[in-house]
């Protein structure tokens, strides 16, 4: 089996802080996607009838223009919201949960200016609802709420960042308190603010924890899970307080975490195959006026000339020795993959009970459904035990390898699978999967799907669908 035993994890220690979890209420989405994800960020509801055959002629309750965005759907009571950018201006819009029609826009102006990378942008992070309001984060702008009616409730405004691939992580709701992770280059924290004021509750300092793209998820007695830069941390939601952190799992996480029972499933890829050069070498090479640092000028037709953001972990004018350290221990690591870890019991520790390493996401993340842990890399699900990481089928949803953004979704016994080119595969979610349909929408999708009122919610470059199965395939499947 290509898992890596407890024994070879060569970086690999535990700090444990003796400190009693507050009383904290559970997450307020235990049945409704209201949230990046679903449920806790698990990508998994319970529904029925959800379509096996749908395009954009075919099986469509409702589809509608929007704004295009990376970000995913969150589902109120009666409204679905989303984020985006529209002529350079950052947006919330609110659509009817039940015909889709547009309920209000509403637009943002920019606090300031980033300067991120071309695949991404400053709307990537999904909004959460309480059922009622919203909550949108943007790069450039912070926190804002509006209640049902497009009011704006509250706004927060953080930054500027030091994040060149943009703050990832979505907002999430753990009872009164919404919570914000801002992991970055440097200066990184968590964050508490009070759901219905925005005043701060409380803000963690993460000096240690470098640049990440996760969005936390919760543990039954409410504690927080951050799943970040080589390390997993656990707070308590009420204080912010360190429970317990367990390092060695991998660098510049994207793919977010996700529990089941009593196991906390995390992701990290290898980020490079072997150690840069020494900055000496690259000094040799590019540092034309000799001054000890690499401007932009000076990487002219190189990689490191639209990367540069990226390199230059202090955002002084030019890349040091001391950026090129920071980042060259970011890129390499020994102990990346898939970690299945199994949470604290009587003996106050984490565990990691397996390592795989085979066709480890970059982006999307993991799911578990009806005991099967399944995971895909541009077009290739592979699906696990999640208590003993064997693997039990690995194979192509279709020919070639179509690049895949957005995370699997799964729900009636169906796994959902979009890739970036617009096709969406419907797979069985068993160990021994298979394709059932493949599904071309003709638009990009970079967004995960979510599921509510037992339809596929599906945003493109310029449309958000809602595909339901016909009444009688609903009533023949409920049989």
């Amino acid at each position: 089996m290509p898992r890596m035993s407890l024994a070879r994890l060569a970086v690999l220690f535990l700090v444990m802080a003796p400190l009693a979890v507050a009383s904290v209420a559970l997450p307020t989405d235990a049945g409704e996607w209201s949230r990046f994800r679903g449920p806790n960020g698990s990508g998994v509801i319970e529904a029925k009838g959800l379509p096996v055959a749908f395009g954009p002629e075919s099986n469509v309750a409702w589809r509608t223009a929007v704004p295009f965005g990376r970000s995913s759907p969150a589902v109120g009571d009666r409204q679905i919201f989303l984020t985006g950018i529209e002529d350079d201006k950052l947006v919330v819009v609110a659509l009817d949960r039940q015909n889709g029609s547009e309920s209000w826009r509403r637009e943002l102006d920019r606090g300031h200016t980033a300067e991120l990378h071309r695949a991404t942008d400053s709307s990537t992070p999904s909004p959460a609802t309480d059922g009622t309001n919203v909550y949108a984060f943007f790069h450039e702008a912070g926190l804002v709420s509006y209640d049902a009616t497009g009011k704006e409730r509250w706004r927060r405004s953080f930054g500027p960042f030091r994040n060149f691939y943009s703050i990832a992580a979505s907002p999430i709701l753990s009872g009164d308190r919404l919570l914000m992770l801002c992991d970055q280059a440097q200066d990184s924290f968590l964050l508490a603010l009070d759901k219905d004021s925005g005043e701060e509750l409380w803000r963690r300092r993460r000096p240690a924890r470098l640049e990440a793209y996760t969005t936390p998820v919760l543990l039954a007695d409410g504690s927080i899970v951050v799943s970040g830069s080589r390390w997993i941390d656990v707070y308590d939601a009420a204080t912010g307080q360190p429970l317990w952190a367990l390092g060695g799992v991998g660098t510049s996480p994207i793919s977010s975490p996700v529990t089941d029972g009593d196991l906390l499933f995390v992701n990290a890829i290898d980020h490079a195959s072997e150690a840069p050069p020494p900055f000496s070498q690259l000094a040799r090479e590019h540092d034309s006026d000799g001054n000890g640092e690499l401007s932009r000028d000076e990487l002219e037709g190189s990689w490191m000339k639209n990367h540069f953001a990226w390199i230059n972990v202090d955002g002084k004018a030019g890349i040091s020795a001391e950026d090129w350290r920071i980042h060259s221990q970011e890129v390499v690591n020994d102990s990346w993959g898939v970690f299945a870890i199994r949470l604290p019991g009587a003996s106050g520790k984490p565990e990691i009970v397996w390592n795989y390493r085979q066709n480890v996401p970059y982006i999307p993340s993991p799911l578990v459904q009806d005991g099967v842990f399944f995971m895909v890399k541009d077009g290739i699900v592979s699906s696990l035990d999640p208590v003993s990481g064997e693997l039990l089928k690995r194979g192509r949803i279709n020919k070639g390898s179509p690049k895949v953004y957005a995370s699997p979704i799964a729900a009636d016994g169906k796994l959902f699978i979009a890739t970036l080119d617009g096709l969406v595969a419907v797979l069985a979610a068993a160990g021994e999967w298979e394709v059932l349909g493949l599904n071309d929408l003709g638009e990009e999708i970079h967004a995960t799907p979510a599921i509510a009122d037992d339809r596929l919610l599906v945003r493109t470059r310029g449309s958000l669908y809602a595909f339901a199965a016909p009444r009688a395939e609903v009533a023949t499947t409920g049989q």
